[in-house]
């Protein structure tokens, strides 16, 4: 298992960039005890509705905030009050901004050190997103949108898959969206054009494939004839794809949980081809997750068991794993320092041999 000094990326262990941590269903008023980041966290659902994701620990004497389920704090339901959580053992209560704001049995003023690390969150389309930053700064690019979501002819996904807590760092994994020749002998698909571009804190992947070989698997009819994909990653850990013949889309996300250790999720969502959504349509869409679930399971299984590619032996026709890595790296270095990275390989990038994607694709 390598981490991230071992790549030479970066100053920073963890990169800056929106994750998801969540689903929304599983945010209640208890808190929901996760790891990310290298950290034990807590994310718990205000009074107000707001969620919120705070660093484990108490700062008063090092008490876990969720771990307890005997505490009277827990038992008489004081632990969640207003947007703040108190703390199960001396309940000092803390808000989402991670600042201490009372301790019950003290009326003097508060400690400046009673505070620990807060993440900002945000939740959409059934999902909980955090921003981590090392620099402690606010986001500097916005969730990926998804207009599908709020379409009354689109079936939305139900939840996440969870696809594995899996032994490689995620750089492993956002070389898959510059890996041209993977997608014939992996995925079994003949591609007729591909292309990438790398645009501030986006990276794009164009591509159109057929399937070569029959896959026994229940929903692979509906990409039988061939599809354009228009991917691109929002930062370093959420990938979109729209599958274009198919009026489908599928989210991709990882999220490190420690320095080397990456939690893999997909779910898609796919538009009705009927003018209303019943049994039948919704089976379809269902059918299309379970695809994706497939096709991803296959890089999975590769990526849980590969030794780290420290550095790629590339050669021309492989895609730019290169200009790739560039990109990626930006957001383990301070924000200052990402204009000059990712100059360095801004535009198109194409793969020798691969036709370009035309503009239908491009747009």
């Amino acid at each position: 298992m390598a981490k991230t000094a071992d790549y030479n990326i970066g100053e920073y262990t963890f990169p800056r960039g929106w994750f998801v941590v969540a689903e929304s269903t599983q945010i209640g008023k208890k808190p929901f005890n996760a790891h990310y980041f290298g950290q034990d966290v807590v994310i718990f659902r205000g009074e107000s509705g707001a969620v919120a994701m705070l660093e484990a620990y108490c700062p008063h004497m090092g008490t876990h905030f969720g771990k307890s389920t005997s505490s009277y704090i827990m038992v008489a339901n004081r632990h969640i009050e207003g947007d703040s959580i108190r703390c199960p053992f001396h309940g000092w209560r803390f808000g989402p901004d991670g600042k201490c704001n009372n301790i019950p049995y003290f009326d003097g003023p508060i400690p400046p050190k009673a505070r620990v690390h807060s993440w900002p969150v945000q939740e959409r389309y059934g999902l909980v997103f955090c921003w981590n930053d090392p620099e402690g700064l606010a986001p500097d690019f916005d969730l990926p949108d998804y207009p599908e979501w709020n379409d009354p002819q689109w079936v939305r996904w139900s939840g996440l898959d969870h696809l594995g807590d899996l032994p490689c760092h995620p750089i492993e994994i956002v070389d898959n969206n510059s890996d041209v020749a993977h997608l014939h002998y992996l995925h079994g698909t003949k591609v007729q054009y591909y292309e990438n571009e790398v645009a501030g804190p986006f990276l794009y992947q164009r591509e159109s494939a057929q399937p070569m070989i029959h896959v026994d698997h229940e929903a692979i009819h509906l990409m039988e004839q061939g599809v354009t994909t228009v991917s691109r990653y929002t930062g370093p850990g959420l990938l979109t794809g729209h599958f274009l013949e198919a009026g489908a889309a599928q989210l991709i996300a990882h999220t490190p949980i420690d320095d080397g250790v990456t939690r893999l999720w997909q779910c898609a969502l796919m538009k009705s081809a009927k003018p209303v959504i019943d049994d039948e349509v919704v089976a379809t869409a269902r059918n299309f997750n379970k695809m994706m679930c497939y096709g991803l399971l296959q890089d999975a299984e590769i990526w849980a068991t590969k030794r780290p590619a420290l550095q790629v032996m590339q050669i021309p026709t492989d895609g730019p794993f290169g200009q790739s890595r560039i990109w990626y790296s930006q957001f383990y270095n301070p924000r200052a320092k990402a204009p000059n990275i990712v100059a360095r390989v801004q535009g198109v990038h194409h793969v020798k041999g691969m036709p370009s994607a035309p503009k239908i694709a491009a747009e």
